[in-house]
This record gives structure tokens, sequence and C-alpha cells, in this order.
């Protein structure tokens, strides 16, 4: 079911040494952005034999993937949770075919629906019969990719590495850094958010810039964050939504679900999630953490009593909307009139473009962005 309808190089050396490039050589490859395109980029440039450098923004690899270890005695999925597909798009991924890789995973039928509407709580368990899912037994999105591809591509990783612009100098590319440092390379793949392209952050000389660049600013990129509550005990059902029945089943990007996180997984602990995107900034979206917690067992306290701060344990919020480098969700309606892959098609054929916006079918999910990273690697190598 797709999100609407239910819904060796270290980085000093990166960045100081300078690199001779000479006919010879085997074409190099700079990356913008560590997330699942970035990743999944690395890994077959690495395997087709490619030189590479991966710059990224953050502290940390991962982008929209993140792992929660310590919270929970199982890690948790702060950003992407879902796989959206079957288990063997985790081999597809890697370019090894339809396989689970041995990945333990999660036949995800939650069999407890309640909607709170009118200040009322009502049962619906019909949607146990229509609803299901892929989900991660022991592992986490974060954890698929440190196991299968971070060893190989791990010491090409600059970390705090901003990325400003990115220009034609003679036959190759330099990009420019926040410290104002400059990088030579052949090709550029840029993955980074669509948040990022849309504000600007990065810019492209004349001769490499998308014709259709401003058409970005037509494209949704929603708000969003989650939480993880622990309990010491359970009081709520595998599902909660907020809303009526239509309103809550309506093909729309906006998103608010309570639901159990530690369902099907190897625990006794009561985790209970809340994943909340909306095409706007929302009221949560500015709150400070504490805050965001603090307004969240509010509502929940409205629909089951006094049970929830009586039982509540500690709560972790990932709150994407203020992640600097990030800025929100991920990318949601069209409004341009442009298909995205049309907006940010290759240019020059020295600048390249992937990430979960260009997923086609599989926008905003983890393997849309490594489908659209493979592509661009295609492209790339043709």
């Amino acid at each position: 079911m797709d999100r609407r309808t239910f819904t060796s190089l270290s980085a000093a050396s990166l960045l100081c040494a300078p690199r001779q490039i000479s006919a010879q050589q085997p074409q190099h490859v700079t990356i913008i952005g560590a997330g699942s395109a970035g990743m999944t980029a690395a890994n077959h440039l690495t395997k087709a034999g490619i030189q590479i450098q991966i710059l990224e923004a953050a502290n940390d690899w991962g982008g929209r993937i993140k792992r929660l270890s310590g919270f929970a005695d199982v890690p948790l999925d702060l950003g992407a949770e879902w796989i959206h597909d079957n288990p063997g798009v985790l081999g597809r991924i890697l370019g090894q075919g339809e396989t689970d890789l041995g990945v333990r995973t999660i036949d995800y039928r939650p069999q407890t629906y309640q909607f709170w509407h009118k200040n009322q709580l009502n049962d619906f368990n019909a949607l146990r019969n229509f609803y299901q899912e892929v989900k991660f037994y022991d592992t986490t999105w974060y954890g698929y990719f440190e196991k299968f591809i971070l060893p190989a591509v791990n010491d090409k990783v600059a970390l705090g590495a901003v990325v400003t612009q990115v220009a034609a100098q003679g036959t190759h590319l330099s990009v420019r850094l926040s410290d104002g440092r400059t990088l030579e390379t052949d090709k550029v793949l840029v993955t980074v958010p669509l948040s990022v392209l849309q504000r600007g952050q990065i810019t492209f000389s004349d001769e490499l810039t998308p014709p259709d660049m401003a058409a970005l600013q037509d494209i949704d990129y929603g708000s969003g964050f989650k939480a993880f509550l622990r309990f010491n005990q359970r009081f709520y059902p595998d599902i909660l939504f907020e809303g009526s029945h239509a309103s809550v089943l309506a093909d729309t990007w906006a998103e608010k679900i309570y639901y159990d996180a530690a369902f099907g997984k190897p625990t006794r602990q009561n985790i209970l999630g809340l994943f909340s995107v909306s095409e706007g900034p929302t009221r949560r979206s500015v709150l400070a953490d504490d805050a965001l917690i603090n307004d969240v067992l509010t509502e929940l306290t409205e629909v089951f009593g006094g049970v929830v701060r009586d039982t509540y344990v500690g709560g972790v919020v990932q709150n994407w909307s203020a992640e600097r480098h990030i800025l929100g969700s991920y990318s949601m309606e069209n409004n341009s009139g442009y298909d995205v892959a049309d907006i940010l098609k290759p240019v020059s054929g020295k600048v390249f473009f992937a990430g979960e916006a260009l997923g086609g079918d599989a926008q905003s999910t983890v393997h849309g962005a490594a489908f659209s990273a493979i592509s661009a690697v295609d492209n790339m190598l043709a």
C-alpha cells in the first residue's frame, strides 16, 4: 500500500588533497548527500570501478534514515520505517536480484484499529482485512545500509561537508564547500532533499542549471516528525487514527498515525509510535522536543485518560522539519505541470540528480530513492 492511501579517502584528504585528473584515470564522481540515494549510487559506482567521493553536510550519514538505539531493547527507525514493497526489494537495491538477503522482516498486519473522532473512541477492526505491509524484525533501514553498503564506501564519506556550488571548470567540474575549499571532479550526482534545492542552498553555474529549476517551487515538501513513547502498561490499539473514517482514509499526503512500534518485533516493551506529516508547517513542527512530547501526552490523555501519564516512562522525538540539512519530511504533491524527472534531468552529461522525489511510482520511499540512484548511475556510465 502506498504512503498516501494509508496509509580510501578520509574527510581530511577528501577536502584538502588536490586531485590530478588524466585521460588514463577512471572516471571520478562526486556524490552530494549520503542518504539512501547517495549511498546506493556509491555502492553501484564502486562496484563498477569508478572513483568516488561522498560529501555529506550533516555529521552522520543516512539522511532521512536514522536509527534510535538504547531507548528500547530493539532498534527503532527515527526516519523511514516501512519497507513499502516485498522483502525482495532489499536485494534489488544492491543489484542482487529479488532476494531478502536473509534479513528478517515482519508481515505487518495490525489487528486492532481505533478512531478518535468528536471526543469518542470507536473500533474499526475491519481494516485488518485490507492493510498489509512489510517491516524489519530486528533491524532498521539504517542497519540495512550499515551492513550491506557502508563497508564498501565508508572511507569515501566526508561528513560536515556542506556543498554550496557546482560549476564548470574546463572539461571538469568544481564543487565548492561552505568553508571555501573547492574540489575537482568529472561528474556530480546530487541526492540532497528537495528542500535544499528549493531554498537554493546549492547553486549551479549557468551552463549547469536545469532549465526548469524554478518549477521545483511548485512541488510540496512536507513537514513532519516522529515520536516514540514508552509505557509500563499497554492501553492503546495497534493503530490509532484521529478523525473520521472518511477523512483518515482519504487519498492525501497528510498523515497522523499512532501505532504500536513494538508490533511483531522481539520485545515485550510497550512502545507507542507517532508518525506525523503534513503538506505545510504545523503547530508542533516548531515546538522544542520536550514541549512536543508533553503536547502529545496531553492529546493521548484526552483519548485514554489518566493511564497515559501514570504509565509513561519516557519519550524521544525526531523533528525532521528542524533538521538543518533536511527541513521536512519528503516530497508530496507536484503542482508544477512538469514531471520531477523532467525538471531534474541530467545537465550537459555532467550533473545528475537522484532521491525520493525522483522515485516515480515509489516517490517518498527508500527504495524509490535507491532506484532513482541506480537509474542515474546507469545514465552516467552510458
